[in-house]
């Protein structure tokens, strides 16, 4: 007696054992292309990401596991676990200023002349924030998730009164940001654009505040009443203007477009 055997017999397994073989072949290149560290002692489920990342998920101080990446081109030596967190030395080239920030932040990088980082909030939350650390010649440190400085650029910063008061302060642009101290002992971050400032600049319950340029050459309107550190930049003019609640907020307005003057309506520059 014959006994036929189909083709589809013989085929189907012979197709199952290049899958397999494939399978295993690519477990240990992946497997081979995870780089050596001590992080192994406390991760798992390592994996190489596209783009050279590592991805793995690391135990923390209470026992609990959470995701963590790292960019692997950025490291040499030894990989660690950072309380869950992937961490490794730098390379050498544009590395991170020193500061207390480091402390309580991570994803640490420069870009350009900005410092950016996630830094941790006080309720335990993580914010992205960058700073222009250029301007920093103290300490910088984590201000409840962003990035902060004492101290500047030297003659970056103008002159003025608010020195006394103010800290923080840095320029970007026409702009002089700052933190100020308020009468009841609180603090502002408040921003200025100090090239309206033709005399001193001081600090206003909290608020920068100067002594701005000939206010006859703006725009018509009651808003002047009002409203302070005017400034027109072509089709534009800025303030800050009081609204209802005695509170200054920051307003602009195409002023080209007012024929009748310029008011203040609750805070907010209108054409009349």
């Amino acid at each position: 007696m014959k006994i036929k055997i189909s083709n589809h017999l013989i085929i189907v397994p012979v197709i199952m054992f290049f899958l397999l073989l494939f399978a295993f072949n690519t477990s240990v290149s992946a497997q081979t292309g995870i780089p050596p560290g001590s992080y192994k002692k406390s991760c798992k489920d390592i994996q190489v990401m596209v783009g050279n990342v590592l991805w793995a998920m690391c135990e923390k101080g209470d026992g609990k596991f959470q995701k963590s990446t790292l960019q692997l081109a950025d490291c040499e030596g030894d990989i660690s676990n950072n309380n869950g967190q992937l961490a490794c030395k730098k390379k050498p080239g544009k590395r991170p200023p020193k500061g207390s920030y480091q402390n309580s932040c991570k994803d640490i990088r420069v870009d350009g002349k900005k410092l950016r980082a996630k830094c941790q909030k006080k309720n335990g939350s993580w914010n992205n924030t960058s700073l222009n650390y250029k301007n920093c010649n103290r300490d910088i440190r984590n201000d409840n998730g962003e990035l902060s400085c004492k101290g500047g650029g030297g003659s970056k910063i103008p002159n003025g009164s608010y020195k006394k008061t103010c800290s923080d302060s840095y320029v970007e642009g026409n702009r002089l940001y700052s933190r100020c101290k308020r009468q009841n002992g609180s603090s502002n971050k408040t921003s200025i654009n100090y090239k309206n400032c033709n005399r001193d600049i001081w600090n206003d319950n909290g608020k920068l505040s100067c002594e701005k340029n000939n206010q006859s050459t703006f725009p018509k309107g009651s808003y002047k009443k009002s409203c302070k550190n005017l400034y027109k930049e072509s089709n534009m003019l800025e303030a800050d203007c009081k609204n209802d609640n005695g509170k200054w907020k920051h307003s602009s307005i195409k002023y080209k477009n007012c024929n009748n003057g310029i008011w203040n309506d609750n805070g907010r520059l209108r054409c009349n």
